[in-house]
């Protein structure tokens, strides 16, 4: 994970534990970067990362002036305040953009996964792409994004209560080592543990894969770090970045 976040914000992985605030332009070429996540990258970029140390500020070279301005000399427990973040979304705004977070991540391993069994009643099926292809993907927004082509997910899954599907999760392909969980639960079904046996299966896929299961979510949304938890995904990493309105 520290080589993917230190090739996306052009730093060393050690300057992710250096313990302070620690500002980088970045280099030409970083979407090239064949460590990076496959995100589609706008022109400017603004992006705050931390795996708990440090944090790392990185920014492109239209933006550094006022982004160095703004982080300069904060302290890592404040770089990601409101205060600061407040200020950094209303620079980004002029110029079109929107502050997209703090998110939390989390992985798990071989070690630390643990297996869900579906609640009584529901039945899981586990499979590639063409599970989730036909299904509306404005009823299921995070699990199968149209912001991610059929290309990038690879495995998928599928909850189903008297053959009508009431779960979906699936992967997208992130990186050549991280691939990401999405997923979403009918309101009528949740808090019933199908979050975290869809999440659990997928996850123990991924890592048959020989992949890093990973797994976003915003700072208020708890429920579903619960189900990350549960499925035993751990705290790795905090970011907020920004994206083209």
């Amino acid at each position: 994970m520290a080589a993917t976040l230190a090739a996306e914000a052009s730093c060393h992985p050690a300057d992710l534990r250096a313990g302070e605030v620690r500002l980088f332009e970045l280099a030409p070429g970083w979407r090239d970067e064949p460590l990076r996540r496959r995100f589609r990258l706008p022109d400017d970029s603004l992006a705050i990362t931390s795996m708990g140390s440090g944090v790392i500020v990185s920014a492109t070279a239209t933006w550094m002036g006022w982004t160095a301005d703004l982080f300069r000399g904060a302290e890592p427990d404040d770089a990601f305040s409101p205060r600061l973040l407040g200020e950094a979304s209303r620079r980004v705004s002029r110029h079109g953009y929107r502050l997209h977070g703090p998110l939390l991540y989390s992985v798990t391993s071989s070690r630390d996964w643990r297996p869900h069994d579906a609640p009584a009643g529901y039945a899981v099926e586990l499979g590639g792409a063409d599970l989730v292809e036909p299904l509306d993907k404005a009823d299921w927004p995070n699990a199968i994004s149209p912001m991610v082509p059929i290309s990038g997910r690879r495995i998928a899954a599928v909850a189903t209560r008297l053959g009508r599907v009431v779960a979906v999760a699936a992967t997208s392909t992130d990186s050549d080592t991280l691939w990401q969980i999405g997923i979403d639960v009918a309101p009528e079904h949740r808090a019933r543990g199908l979050g975290a046996a869809l999440t659990s299966r997928l996850a123990r896929a991924i890592l048959d894969e020989g992949r890093v299961p990973y797994y976003a979510t915003t700072t208020g949304n708890v429920g579903s770090r619960r189900t990350a938890l549960s499925a035993g995904f751990y705290p790795c990493w905090v970011s907020a970045f920004t994206m083209k309105e």
